[in-house]
């Protein structure tokens, strides 16, 4: 094999300038698509492999916008401003942040003895361990707040179960 034959097989990823990706981060920009379609808006991020980018836009002050463009459909990209006004960077930054919630050693107690018991109900075998995790099936782990997003486990198959499982509890909401 020759070697511009080698060179024009190379992929983009190693002749591509992660600099450049980075500085377009929260930079205004238009990216105008192979099928002459426009996007403006902040960029959020950029996929430095398949350079998919993520553009938030405000409609109203209040109402986000968010647009995928996936990179083998960009033909280019003009930055119209290099930085975020004040304030804006959280705002786009909190439309990709799951919500805190906080419990009180209470609510968690409370929460790990429902657990429990609905493991109990179920036949499905536990032990509350030292840092007060819960093992189910000696496989996964369920830590505080005892929700299907606190469970850690190697093993897929058993890991969807006990999550489906923690889903169905009364009293919770699927949409953890």
């Amino acid at each position: 094999m020759s070697l511009s034959k080698e060179m024009s097989d190379t992929h983009k990823i190693f002749t591509n300038d992660p600099r450049r990706q980075r500085v377009l981060v929260h930079g205004k920009v238009e990216i105008v698509t192979k099928d002459e379609q426009q996007h403006v808006g902040w960029v959020y991020t950029i996929d430095p492999v398949s350079e998919s980018a993520i553009l938030v836009s405000f409609q109203n002050d209040s109402e986000a916008e968010v647009t995928f463009v996936s990179g083998y459909n960009i033909s280019s990209i003009t930055v119209l401003e290099e930085r975020l006004p004040p304030g804006l960077a959280k705002s786009i930054d909190g439309l990709f942040r799951k919500k805190q919630v906080y419990y009180s050693s209470k609510e968690i107690t409370e929460r790990r003895e429902s657990l429990s018991v609905w493991l109990s109900d179920n036949r499905v075998p536990y032990s509350i361990k030292e840092d007060m995790s819960i093992e189910v099936l000696q496989s996964a782990t369920i830590h505080p707040p005892y929700e299907p997003g606190s469970i850690q486990c190697t093993n897929e198959v058993v890991l969807d179960k006990v999550m489906k499982l923690v889903q169905q509890m009364p009293g919770t909401s699927s949409a953890s």
